[in-house]
């Protein structure tokens, strides 16, 4: 009963999210790191196909579920020759086999099934946090977008103030060109950010299986964690699905390896008779038993056992791998915030306000074009870390939702 319940149920979450898929996918709401795991969970392709390798498990339990393997057979003759004497021949074999059998054929698709539901859920969890990466990895490119159009409008802004020391005679050419070429560069990193920001929502659009990445709304801070460290609160590696699905795939093995067994069991069909026999009718009724003497299932067994023995080492393999990799998953966690935070403390306010003073000392002439571009760049260059620490504690707290199961 609790079988048919899980397999209920799986069918029924099948539908509902095919169903959320086209919903979420009409949707023209911001993308918020909430909304990329309720797409990627209902419409990321590598979902769609391991909720379609349910379908066919399902499918294999229904032919599990017959009777008997083999169908009944009828074989007739007659003969309708004036010369002879007219007669008809008819024989019935009904299989019917052992319910042993049956019952651990069932078994055995039963546990496919389960083994399968618990891939889905690893699709979804790897789909989730391949999405989530490619969502904040979209949110970092526009950030830097907007730092390279802050250093172009500054650019310019300090283009317009040589351009006027030059015609008041406070400065030479010269600080008109390395201005004239700074501003040059500030222009060219605009154009090649925004090629980043286009390849990160291409990525993005793959991942969630939508047609195209130009329109898509991102919205989000690059700085906001609290999803993804929402959802890594006392969880484990051992209810990670991949786990699960292992721990299946040993049941189906196990399954397997009984089902095996039953080949010892001779086979057993039901036959009737019709026919003549001295111009009378005749029926005839017995039984048929095949008798397992030369090939009793000493191959599937072998195979069952060394699939048993693969199962486990498997299982063990995937247990011991999960435990390391959520170990490592929050030490680079811990790190990667420690290196966000460090910037943001000390770091940041400092590149702003250097950055402020070196601009005002070269307007009150106090300081050079080339410094105040050095100062400048070693701002920018700040600022652009600091980016990069954040994207790098984004993902690592992507990998602890990951590695720990968290998402699915």
């Amino acid at each position: 009963m609790s079988n048919r319940v899980f397999v209920c149920l799986v069918h029924l979450g099948l539908w509902s999210s095919g169903a959320a898929a086209q919903v979420a996918i009409d949707s023209k709401d911001s993308l918020t790191a909430a909304r990329v795991v309720e797409l990627a969970r209902a419409g990321a392709p590598e979902v769609l196909l391991a909720q379609t390798r349910v379908l066919e498990a399902r499918g294999r339990l229904t032919g599990a579920r017959a009777l008997t393997q083999e169908n009944p057979v009828i074989e007739g003759v007659a003969n309708a020759d004036r010369r002879f004497e007219r007669r008809t021949d008819l024989e019935l074999t009904v299989p019917i086999g052992f319910g042993l059998h049956r019952s651990r054929r069932v078994g055995v698709a039963r546990a496919e099934v389960q083994r399968e539901a618990h891939l889905v859920a690893d699709a979804a969890r790897r789909a989730i946090g391949t999405a989530l990466a490619a969502y904040y990895r979209v949110l970092h490119a526009e950030q830097r977008v907007a730092l390279a159009r802050e250093r172009q409008t500054l650019a310019d802004e300090l283009q317009r103030t040589a351009a006027e020391k030059v015609r008041a005679g406070d400065a030479a050419r010269l600080d008109l060109n390395v201005a004239e070429t700074e501003l040059s560069r500030a222009e060219s990193e605009v154009l090649s950010a925004e090629h980043l920001v286009a390849r990160a929502r291409v990525e993005l659009a793959v991942v969630l299986g939508l047609p195209s990445g130009t329109g898509l709304p991102v919205a989000g801070d690059l700085a906001d964690r609290s999803l993804l460290e929402s959802m890594s609160i006392d969880t484990t590696a051992g209810r990670r699905p991949d786990v699960l699905a292992a721990e299946s795939e040993a049941r189906v093995a196990a399954a397997e390896a009984a089902l095996a067994w039953t080949a010892f069991l001779p086979g057993l069909s039901l036959r009737w008779n019709h026919g003549h026999e001295g111009g009378e009718a005749i029926e005839r009724r017995g039984v048929v038993l095949s008798i397992p003497l030369f090939n009793h299932g000493q191959g599937e067994r072998g195979q069952a056992r060394a699939r048993r023995e693969r199962a486990r080492v498997e299982l063990e393999s995937r247990r011991a791998a999960a435990s390391a990799e959520v170990e490592g998953a929050r030490n680079g966690h811990r790190a990667a915030v420690g290196a966000a935070r460090q910037l943001e403390a000390r770091g940041i306010p400092r590149a702003f306000e250097t950055e402020a003073m070196a601009q005002e000392s070269y307007r009150s002439g106090k300081m050079d074009l080339p410094g105040v571009l050095v100062v400048r760049r070693e701002a920018l260059e700040t600022r652009r870390e600091y980016l990069d620490r954040l994207l790098e504690a984004a993902l690592s707290a992507i990998d602890v939702a990951v590695a720990t199961g968290a998402v699915r």
